[in-house]
């Protein structure tokens, strides 16, 4: 766990990003470092990536000055990273429109359907909050429209002997039920890792990673701040706990004998008594 977080309690970038995974999912807290710190490790090393949202409104939302996610790395560090609109597309330069590419911000329920665009420029794609919230509008397939979209970036980079696209998925721990999860069948593996207190999973190919942030300093230090001490404990269990918002303690065995099988959604069974 020690290697997940340097010595401010930051979330290590340093480590994850020299995995070997080509998608690695990081869950954890709000305010640990996530996004941030991501950017700024690819910045720092002049790796311009896809900027990856969920829907098309969110992605509005980032073209603006205002919702420009690259503002606290600005300020941070004396740079001038600005959103330039292009069609359906940002493009995030430092500086004026003749600068270096920083970014290239798209949205999945955009270019789910979207083939043939050369993003041969692009070796990493950071999925930002790639769990929905509660209420967020869902997108049709989008496990499936995710997997196309990144053949559409990764084409035959390993074909060509060159490594594949390294994706990057950041989440806050708001619904286990995600398409992700289903689509890869590893709920019942991240419900253990939270029972275990495991903070690392990979798969057994080597080709995807989980990292729950458990246990993250930061979160420790957030707890003790006026808005954690005045809300109510399903907020804490996502915003803190890296929990799913799920009392995993409530969760229990029964006699399958005594229920009546009435239909199965992917890994979900649903039965009644």
């Amino acid at each position: 766990m020690g290697k997940l977080y340097n010595s401010f309690g930051w979330v290590n970038w340093d480590y994850i990003m020299d995995q070997r995974e080509s998608i690695i999912s990081v869950v954890g807290a709000r305010g640990t470092g996530k996004t941030y710190g991501c950017f700024r490790w690819l910045i720092e090393k002049g790796k311009p990536f896809i900027y990856l949202r969920r829907l098309k409104s969110q992605l509005e939302e980032c073209k603006k000055a205002a919702g420009n996610p690259f503002k606290k790395i600005n300020t941070d560090t004396d740079r001038n990273i600005i959103p330039f609109p292009s069609g359906g597309t940002v493009v995030y330069k430092n500086g004026g429109k003749d600068s270096d590419t920083i970014a290239v911000g798209v949205a999945l329920s955009v270019v789910a359907n979207i083939r043939g665009v050369d993003y041969s420029d692009f070796d990493y794609i950071v999925f930002d909050e790639f769990i929905s919230s509660d209420g967020e509008r869902p997108i049709k397939n989008e496990f499936n429209a995710f997997l196309n979209f990144y053949e559409t970036v990764n084409r035959n980079r390993e074909l060509e002997g060159k490594p594949a696209v390294k994706c990057i998925m950041l989440g806050n721990a708001n619904r286990i039920s995600n398409p992700y999860f289903t689509g890869w069948h590893c709920m019942r593996r991240v419900l253990n890792m939270i029972r275990g207190n495991q903070c690392v999973w990979r798969s057994p190919d080597q080709t995807r990673m989980i990292i729950l942030l458990l246990d993250s300093p930061i979160s420790q230090k957030k707890a003790e701040t006026v808005l954690y001490m005045n809300a109510n404990n399903d907020f804490i269990t996502m915003a803190l706990d890296n929990a799913f918002r799920t009392d995993e303690t409530k969760i229990q065995s029964q006699p399958l004998t005594e229920y009546n099988h009435i239909v199965s959604v992917g890994e979900i069974g649903i039965y009644s008594h």
